[in-house]
């Protein structure tokens, strides 16, 4: 098993008040501080790429959407999906 150490910093400004609620959140849960922070940034930002990464539509757009995978291939479509370029 290979540990990446930790060598990247990043450092914020906070509210004493911001501090002092982070402090007792890691307190709270037994955790370092350091740990606490590193786990729930991580979280965090999984949570918000996933999030961006799904489209969302509408109900209506998305049934126009599943009538159109249905609509046959146009012949400009065909001759794209036939294309093969010379560095393939």
């Amino acid at each position: 098993m290979t540990t990446d150490r930790r060598t990247a910093r990043i450092d914020m400004r906070l509210t004493e008040h911001e501090k002092q609620l982070i402090e007792q959140a890691s307190a709270a849960t037994g955790s370092r501080l350091t740990t606490w922070c590193v786990e729930n940034l991580i979280k965090d930002a999984k949570r918000d790429l996933y999030i961006t990464d799904i489209i969302r539509l509408s109900d209506e757009a998305f049934n126009q959407f599943v009538e159109h995978l249905d609509e046959p291939l146009t012949e400009k479509q065909k001759q794209f999906l036939a294309y093969q370029p010379e560095w393939a």
